[in-house]
C-alpha cells in the first residue's frame, strides 16, 4: 500500500491539481498577463533551466535523506507560490515567483518519482512503473477538464490560489509515504555509473527527445487557442484525449516492457507515434487534429515508460537518485534548447512551426536504434 498505492495516489492528486500549469498557463501567461512570445519563452526556459540545475543536486539529496522529506518541504513551498502565482501581474516580479515555484515543482516531481523506484513491492518494475503513471494521468485527465471549467467559474487567478491550497493538503498523506534507503554515496561512484557507454548514450538520446517539450510548452496551447480557435473548455477535452491515451498505453506497455526485447521496440514504436502525431495535429479539421493528437499520446506513454524502466534497470537502489538526476539534467537540456528554439519559431513563423519541426526530429530519433537493433540480429 505506502510503496505504490500512497505515491500514485499523491502524484494522481498532485497532476489533477496542477492541471492548469502543464498547457493552459501559457494562455494565462498571454491573455491575463500581457506576456510577449519572447518572454513567454524566457519563463518556460527558466523552468527548464530550473529543472537543469536543480536535477543533480536534488537526485543527490533523495540518496542522503529520505525521499519523503524532500517531498513535504516542495508541496509546502510550492502551495506558496502559487498563491503569489494568483496575485502578482508585473513580469519583473512574476520571474521570482515562478523561479521559486519551477524549484518545488521539479523537487516534488523527481523526489516522488526517487520515492516510487526506490521502494519495492515485489511486483515487476515495468508493470508497477504503468501503474504510477497511469495514475499520474489519470488526475491529469481529470485535472485539465476540471481545470478549464474552473477558470471559466473563478478565473486564472483565484484557480491558482485554489491549487495553492489543495497543494499544500497534500503534505498529510505525503507524511505516510514509506522511507526509502539513505546512503552517502560519493561522486567517485557516481561517475563511475554515468561513464558507462550505454549510460551516456541513453541520456543523448532523452536530451534529443526532450526538447520536443519546449515546443509543446511554448506553443501547444497557443496553437489550439490562436490557430485552431478553441474555447478553454474545448481546449481541455482536447487534452484530456491525449491523456486518456496514454493511461491506456502505459497500463497495457508496463506489463510488456520488461519481457526480452520489448524495451527496444516500444522505444521504436514510441517515437514513431510520437513524431508522427506531433506532425498530424497540425491539420484541421478538429477530429483530425485530435487523432493525431491522440497517437502521440500513445507514443509519449510509450517513451515514458522505456526512461523510467532504463533507470530502474541501469542504476541500483542506493545510487538511484544521483543517477536519475543525472538522466534529469540531461532532459533538462533538451526542455531547455527546446524552449528557446522553438519559442522563437512560433512568436516569428507560426505555432504549427514547432510541433511539426519537432515531430520531424523524433522520427529521425529512430535510426539509431535501428542500427542498434541491425547490429545485434547481425551478431546473431
Amino acid at each position: 500500500m505506502r510503496t505504490d498505492w500512497f505515491p500514485s495516489l499523491i502524484m494522481s492528486v498532485f497532476t489533477l491539481v496542477t492541471s492548469i500549469t502543464t498547457f493552459l498557463i501559457s494562455v494565462f501567461f498571454s491573455e491575463n498577463l500581457r506576456f510577449s512570445g519572447n518572454q513567454i519563452g524566457f519563463l518556460f526556459s527558466l523552468h527548464a533551466l530550473t529543472g537543469m540545475f536543480a536535477a543533480l543536486p536534488s537526485g543527490i539529496g533523495n540518496d542522503r535523506i529520505t525521499s519523503r522529506t524532500l517531498v513535504i518541504a516542495a508541496l509546502m513551498v510550492q502551495a506558496v507560490s502559487f498563491v503569489f502565482m494568483g496575485i502578482v501581474k508585473a513580469y519583473w516580479l512574476f520571474l521570482p515567483v515562478f523561479f521559486i515555484w519551477s524549484l518545488s515543482t521539479w523537487l516534488f516531481r523527481w523526489s516522488l518519482d526517487v520515492q516510487f523506484l526506490k521502494t519495492d513491492s515485489g511486483k515487476e518494475v515495468g508493470t508497477r512503473i504503468g501503474f504510477y503513471q497511469s495514475w499520474r494521468f489519470i488526475g491529469a485527465t481529470i485535472g485539465i477538464i476540471s481545470s478549464a471549467y474552473l477558470i471559466r467559474r473563478f478565473d486564472f487567478e483565484n484557480t491558482l490560489m485554489i491549487v495553492g491550497g489543495v497543494i499544500l493538503l497534500l503534505t498529510i498523506p505525503s507524511a505516510f509515504l514509506a522511507p526509502t534507503p539513505v546512503a552517502k554515496v560519493s561522486f567517485a561512484e557516481y561517475k563511475a555509473d554515468f561513464s558507462n557507454r550505454k549510460v551516456i548514450l541513453f541520456a543523448l538520446w532523452l536530451m534529443l527527445f526532450a526538447s520536443h517539450w519546449g515546443a509543446e510548452q511554448t506553443s501547444y496551447a497557443l496553437f489550439l487557442r490562436k490557430v485552431l480557435h478553441l474555447s478553454i473548455d474545448t481546449m481541455g477535452w482536447y487534452f484530456a484525449a491525449e491523456f486518456a491515451a496514454i493511461i491506456i498505453t502505459v497500463m497495457v506497455a508496463g506489463d510488456q516492457i520488461g519481457k526480452n526485447g520489448n524495451a527496444h521496440k516500444i522505444a521504436i514504436y514510441g517515437l514513431a507515434a510520437s513524431g508522427i502525431g506531433h506532425i498530424g495535429m497540425i491539420f484541421p479539421p478538429l477530429p483530425v487534429s485530435v487523432s493525431f493528437r491522440i497517437l502521440h499520446g500513445i507514443g509519449d506513454g510509450y517513451m515514458m515508460l522505456v526512461m523510467y524502466y532504463g533507470i530502474a534497470k541501469l542504476f541500483s537502489a542506493e545510487h538511484l537518485g544521483g543517477n536519475a538526476g543525472l538522466i534529469n539534467l540531461a532532459t533538462m537540456i533538451g526542455y531547455i534548447l527546446g524552449s528557446l528554439v522553438y519559442g522563437a519559431i512560433g512568436e516569428a513563423f507560426g505555432y504549427a512551426y514547432p510541433l511539426w519541426i519537432s515531430g520531424v526530429m523524433m522520427i529521425f530519433l529512430i535510426f539509431p536504434l535501428l542500427s542498434v537493433r541491425l547490429q545485434r540480429l547481425a551478431a546473431q
